[in-house]
């Protein structure tokens, strides 16, 4: 049965079977509230994945060739590694709200888990598209301090003349930059908003019933 069911059910049942009704559903929105956190913590591990598989893929492309003719290599390397180390300590923390979320015993300490899953949720996808941001505009940066370099392979590669303006080359850099950047973060925001909201929407509905519970005893 829908816990929205359930509730209008209880209350409209006999004041002594209250106590016995609220146990359960207190205890549907428990199982489902730990389901909910569960599952926030598989789509982070498969995200993890996902990204891991786009950085083996990316190894050997043209742009990592640039990267390493331009001496950046381990600047990428520090940062995709920076990411990961990140993404597994968000990873620690969903595991742990889920496994306190499952032992929870009581209404108040179960609806401040619910909170604190929300925020670490938040705090894990605003990091996300920060950091995506904010690394390529790094690596961007290190690009045109040797802009000669790029020049340099440019040429190596027939891509442009050697007589090109610097100028030209730089406002085209950034409109490109901009536009992917743009671009990509509008799907990952976009992926965040589908998945990681519907799933804190229900965890936000669980905890909205848990207060009305609350405020009933």
């Amino acid at each position: 049965m829908d816990l929205d069911k359930y509730k209008k059910a209880w209350e409209n049942q006999p004041e002594e079977t209250n106590k016995v009704s609220k146990i359960d559903i207190y205890k549907m929105a428990h199982s489902k509230s730990s389901s909910i956190v569960k599952w926030i913590f598989i789509i982070g591990i498969l995200e993890l994945i996902f990204w891991g598989g786009l950085n083996l893929i990316f190894v050997g492309s043209s742009y990592s060739q640039v990267y390493e003719e331009l001496h950046l290599n381990a600047l990428v390397k520090i940062s995709i590694y920076l990411h990961y180390f990140v993404i597994t300590l968000f990873l620690v923390l969903f595991y742990k709200n889920y496994k306190s979320i499952s032992i929870s015993d009581n209404t108040k300490k179960l609806i401040n888990k619910i909170l604190d899953t929300r925020k670490t949720v938040k705090y894990y996808v605003y990091f996300n598209l920060f950091y995506m941001v904010l690394a390529n505009i790094v690596v961007m940066c290190f690009i045109f301090y040797d802009l000669d370099g790029l020049i340099q392979y440019y040429n190596n590669h027939g891509i442009v003349s050697s007589d090109i303006n610097k100028n030209q080359l730089i406002v085209s850099l950034i409109i490109a930059m901009t536009v992917t950047l743009s671009f990509m973060f509008l799907i990952l925001w976009l992926f965040y908003k589908i998945i990681y909201g519907r799933l804190l929407k229900k965890l936000y509905k669980n905890y909205k019933e848990l207060i009305k519970l609350e405020e009933v005893n």
